[in-house]
Order: C-alpha cells, then structure tokens, then sequence
C-alpha cells in the first residue's frame, strides 16, 4: 500500500487571480509495506533477544544454585537505598568517563605534536642522509682503484650508496624493534609485578598458600561434617530405640497394672478355695469317719487275706460250674449217639428177623 502526498506553495495576493497558485508542487510516496516488514523484522529480533535474555537468566540461576549462591537470586533488600548509591555510582562513572575524555584529547594533542616533531626530525634526518649520499656520491666518483689503477664506475658507487641505505634501514628497523621489544618486557614485568602484588603487603604466593590452607582446611571440615553425621545417624538411631524401650516400658506397665488386677482376683479366687478346701477336708473327714464305723460293722469283710480267700474260692466254683457244664454237654452227646446206635441196632434186628422169616418161607 503506497500513500502520495501532495505539496503545493501559494504565493500573491487574493486580487491575482490565477497569479502565484501552484506556483511548486511535489508528491511524496510512502511505502507502508517496508515499514510494517522493518516493523516485524524489528520484532522478530525482539523476540529472539528476548529469548536469549530469559535462557541467559535460567543459566545463570542455575550456575548460581550449582554454587550455593541462592543469595544472589533472592530480591535485595533496601532496594531504594542501592538504587540511590548505584545513581552517585553512574555519576561518578559520568564524571570519571569526561576526565578520561578530557585526558584523550590532552593525549591526542600531546600524540600530534609529537608527531608532527618526529615527522620533522625524520625530515631532517632524511634531508641529511640524502646530503650525505650526494656528498659521498659526489666524492665516490673519479675515484681510482689503488690495486687496479682503474677508476671506480658510477654503477658501483650507486649499489654501494643502496647496500649503505638499505643497511641503514634495517638498522634502524632491528634497533625500533628492540625498543619496541624492551618496552613491551618492560610493561609485562610490571604487569607481572603488578599481578604478583595483590595489596600492600600481600603477594600471590602468600595467597596461593592460603588457598592451599583453605583446601585443606575444607577437607578436614567435610571429614568433620562426614562424622557429625554418622553421630547423627547413631543419635537418630539411639532415639529411636530408647522410644521403642520407652513403648515396651509403657506396655509392661499395663501388663503389670492388668498382671496385678489378675492378682488381685487369684488372690480372692484362693481364699475362697481355701475356704472350700477347708468345707471339703471336714466333708472327707466325716466321710473316713462314717466309713470307719462301716467297716467295724462289717467285722470280718475288712480283713484282705479273707476277701482274697473268697474270692479264690469263687473263682474256683465258677470254674468248676464250667467244667460241669462240659460234662454235661459230653453227656448229652454220648447219650443222643448211644440212642442213635440202638436205633440203629434195632432196626438191623427187625430187618435180619424179617430176612429170616422171609427165607422160612
């Protein structure tokens, strides 16, 4: 979408007419399609900026956690008084940054001046060296050889006065290079002393033995921490006990309250016991008394050898009535076949008779 602006310049007066209007007329065309694409470029880079900003803060708390730094996260307190010292901090910053600019330019004008001092100086110089070589080349000429006895060429006396610049520019090189290369040990070796000195009366050797005191020192106190709490772990587990001997206290208490109650009650169960124990013993001895007298009237049933007696004799008549009774039975028996054997005879005479009686007639 493009917008066109119209811009027009009247001149003159009302009574002109026509006179002075549109007079200068331009057109300005605005593209609002780069600026909303500026727009949206701008804010895509917003947001990718942003981004970054949160994943540069997540790190940063989480290398903080890392390092026990939780202090650093929390929100500072008296923000209103830092806010106050860190404004006298900007402004002493301010202050600092216009001295260090008035100091530049100083140094910048002091820098020129010596420049334009040594750019005068390597004029002469060159001015001179370039003397010296007319004048040396002015001389080199028409010089004659003393072993030849031949007169020196111009050609010679021009690479002679070449080897002499070129040599005289590498000297001048190598000796610029050896300044440059002692200032820059100068500068290392108080940079290093700078370095090695901490504050006044401290040095870096005395703090790397301090560091090395702190080591070990964190050592022994993480040894120290390791055994507080192993001594915790033991104290922890002694607690627990000494509560659990403290439960079984309790409860052997209620077993001995109940113990002495069920006590208490067997007790009273006993004197009652006695008390028929007693009623029993006097039953009993009324029971030996009656039984006594029973005996005294029974006389001669008392006696245990006459009993045994009695009973052998008993026994022996149950035996014999045994005995009686088989003999019986072998009678029956004996008797019932003597029957049937007469039977049996008779009936064989009755049988031989008739034969007989038969074989008569």
């Amino acid at each position: 979408m493009i917008y066109i602006y119209t811009v027009s310049e009247e001149n003159g007066n009302d009574s002109g007419g026509q006179l002075g209007r549109d007079v200068a007329t331009g057109e300005i065309t605005i593209s609002r399609d780069e600026y909303l694409q500026a727009y949206r470029d701008m804010m895509f880079d917003r947001n990718q900026l942003q981004i970054k900003n949160n994943l540069l803060h997540r790190r940063l708390a989480e290398y903080y956690k890392k390092r026990k730094l939780d202090h650093v996260l929390k929100p500072l307190e008296n923000a209103p008084h830092l806010e106050e010292k860190y404004q006298q901090k900007l402004f002493s910053f301010q202050e600092l940054k216009e001295k260090e600019e008035i100091e530049m330019a100083d140094i910048k004008l002091k820098l020129n001046a010596v420049q334009v001092q040594y750019a005068d100086k390597l004029e002469h110089v060159e001015k001179n060296f370039d003397a010296l070589q007319n004048y040396e080349r002015t001389t080199g000429t028409g010089l004659i050889y003393s072993k030849k006895g031949k007169p020196i060429a111009d050609k010679s006396v021009e690479r002679f006065l070449t080897l002499q610049r070129r040599k005289s520019e590498q000297a001048s090189a190598l000796c610029l290079r050896y300044i440059r290369a002692r200032n820059a040990v100068t500068e290392l070796e108080s940079v290093v002393h700078k370095l090695e000195i901490i504050a006044p009366g401290l040095n870096v050797a005395q703090y790397e033995q301090l560091y090395i005191d702190k080591q070990n020192y964190l050592s022994k106190i993480e040894e120290r921490e390791d055994e507080l709490i192993k001594n915790r772990v033991n104290c922890t587990e002694h607690n627990q006990k000494l509560a659990h001997i403290r439960e079984k206290m309790h409860h052997t208490d209620e077993v001995i309250d109940f113990t002495e109650c069920d006590l208490g009650e067997a007790e009273i169960e006993l004197v009652r016991a006695r008390e028929d124990l007693g009623e029993i013993k006097g039953r009993r001895d009324k029971l030996r008394w009656s039984l006594e007298a029973e005996r005294m009237k029974a006389g001669l049933l008392t006696r245990k050898d006459l009993l045994r007696d009695y009973q052998d004799a008993t026994d022996e008549v149950i035996r014999l009535r045994e005995q009686k009774q088989l003999f019986l039975e072998r009678i029956a028996e004996t008797t019932k076949e003597l029957r049937q054997a007469r039977k049996q005879m008779q009936i064989h005479n009755t049988t031989s008779r008739e034969n007989s009686n038969i074989s008569e007639i």
